[in-house]
């Protein structure tokens, strides 16, 4: 017997949150931890916005831009990052990751194990997507 079921939804249909209010970027949590062992998001960052630098314990994070540009800091290494790019950030290594571009950087992220991630993403203040957002992700216009 499975003890994983399979899930789907709409974009329109899934959460969107800011870890605090005064956070320049926001989350589109696709499936979260509570339910697999992993965690998807699509995060949406503001001009100018950023992570603060974060290191993972356990979880591998994977990030994939899907519109935009910025740089991403792993450790020492700065490596710029624009529509196309990806990359995997391994467990115990400090990064962020920075919108540099003039519009906004929309980044679909995956971490293994799910370290919580997606409650915290939760617990905090609800946001929305709006039309700037659907544009990009739902290639309209």
């Amino acid at each position: 017997m499975d003890i994983y079921k399979p899930f789907a939804a709409m974009l329109k249909d899934c959460p969107v949150h800011k870890i605090s209010e005064a956070d320049s970027n926001k989350f589109v949590i696709l499936s979260n931890g509570e339910f697999y062992p992993f965690m998807n998001c699509i995060e949406i960052f503001d001009v100018d916005g950023k992570t603060p630098p974060n290191t993972h314990e356990e979880a591998f994070e994977h990030f994939y831009v899907i519109a935009g540009s910025g740089v991403a800091t792993i450790g020492d290494q700065v490596i710029p990052i624009e529509t196309g790019a990806h990359l995997v950030v391994p467990p115990k290594h400090s990064h962020k990751i920075e919108n540099t571009g003039e519009g906004r950087l929309y980044v679909f992220t995956t971490m293994i194990p799910d370290e919580k991630f997606s409650k915290l993403i939760l617990s905090g203040s609800q946001s929305s997507l709006d039309e700037e957002d659907l544009k990009v992700l739902l290639h309209k216009g």
